[in-house]
């Protein structure tokens, strides 16, 4: 059991670290943050840095006390207000903000007050020796784990009601597993109150030390849980970063030809396919101003395709056997193709009309629109189009570029 408590401790850290550089800059996401901030604290305080801190201070069992407080009253109180910030249900009133200020911070004094006026200097195991203590003890434990329960019980509505509307998405499975989480923290409330009162009686409700067991490892399912459901929807963030990265890198050919003959639509210079692979920064930022420098550079080289080559290249693609959109696609890529031959071959530009490539409504769009004219531009009709409508002899300004 202390091995998947150190396990389970070490992923709270994990968790919580990771979420410090994501989570702090977005207000709303930092209640998330204080949560994990708050279970790793109350997990550390359960192994051996617990004990320390009582022998180190002096006071017997703070240990115990400030795991309540982070685990129980912070860490329920962020997640709550987390929950309820994301679902839209947030409190309106400045009565309800005060009160889910004032609910948890009315627990933590109550249980600190009970603490050290009753339970000091008492160790947890001999408290049960005392009839005063253990009715102090009684009434610390109802407090927390009455205000634990009613943290979590609002979650699991939050999280069940909201996951069914989130649909089957990494979001809304997410949401169902940190319900399931928070349900199987209710039922360790209840075992902890059941036992307390039962020992109370002098017996326990189950045999020896078995009611512990049961309640830490439902604390553990729960934490265990909590953790994967709100990780769950970080796959989705990562499956879009992994397919936007791959449209990036699949535009690049394209895009490096087109604007090497036009340098100035570049907002920076090049980089090697090296780095651009293995930089994983701002890929949508970046895949967002590759589609814009691609449009720029097609056109910039509109001038330098007059309607010779226009009218050229649809009857091209039209012997092919090429209609609708995939001949539009297809006699824009010859188009590009030979424009771009003739800028680098230095023949001066003719101002033409402006035709509207077909395009995308949003970035979605346009990334399968431009995918496909890259398609067309490398493909075997594109070359055969070029190397018909090329010049016999070519320029020395080719030749360099080559």
């Amino acid at each position: 059991m202390h091995n998947i408590e150190t396990t389970v401790t070490i992923l709270l850290w994990l968790t919580t670290s990771w979420r410090a550089t994501k989570d702090w800059k977005d207000r709303r996401n930092r209640a998330l943050w204080w949560t994990f901030f708050g279970l790793s604290m109350m997990m550390t305080l359960r192994l051996a840095p617990g004990k320390h801190l009582d022998q180190i201070t002096g006071v017997t069992d703070l240990s115990y006390l400030l795991k309540h407080l982070f685990g129980g009253v912070l860490a329920s109180a962020a997640l709550l207000a987390f929950l309820q910030d994301i679902s839209g249900k947030s409190d309106r009133t400045a009565t309800m903000r005060r009160l889910r200020v004032a609910l948890p911070l009315g627990t933590a004094v109550s249980m600190s007050a009970l603490f050290f006026a009753k339970l000091q200097p008492y160790e947890t195991v001999t408290i049960y020796q005392d009839v005063t203590a253990h009715l102090a003890l009684l009434s610390y434990t109802v407090i927390f784990l009455g205000f634990l329960s009613v943290s979590l019980i609002s979650g699991v509505q939050v999280c069940w009601r909201w996951g069914r509307e989130s649909g089957n998405g990494m979001l809304g499975w997410g949401l169902r597993i940190i319900g399931i989480g928070l349900a199987a923290g209710v039922l360790y409330s209840a075992v902890r109150i059941a036992a307390l009162f039962s020992r109370f009686r002098g017996d326990g409700i189950l045999p020896g030390d078995q009611d512990d067991l049961v309640a830490t490892l439902l604390l553990l399912t729960a934490l265990f849980l909590i953790v994967v459901g709100s990780t769950l929807p970080v796959l989705d963030r990562l499956r879009s970063w992994r397919k936007e990265r791959q449209d990036l890198l699949r535009l690049r050919p394209l895009w490096k030809d087109l604007t090497q003959s036009v340098p100035s639509v570049r907002l920076d210079p090049p980089r090697s396919t090296l780095v651009e692979r293995l930089d994983p920064r701002h890929v949508k930022k970046r895949l967002y101003r590759r589609t814009v420098e691609i449009r720029d550079a097609a056109l910039a080289l509109n001038d330098h395709a007059p309607p010779v080559i226009r009218t050229r290249a649809r009857e091209h693609v039209a012997t092919a056997g090429l209609i609708g959109t995939q001949a539009e696609t297809a006699a824009e890529a010859c188009r590009l193709a030979s424009a771009r031959r003739s800028r680098l071959r230095g023949e001066s530009p003719s101002p033409q009309p402006h035709q509207p490539s077909g395009g995308g409504r949003d970035l979605h769009s346009e990334i399968r629109a431009l995918t496909q004219l890259s398609e067309a531009f490398y493909s075997d009709l594109t070359h055969a189009f070029v190397a018909a409508t090329e010049p016999s002899t070519p320029s020395p300004l080719l030749e360099t570029q080559r």
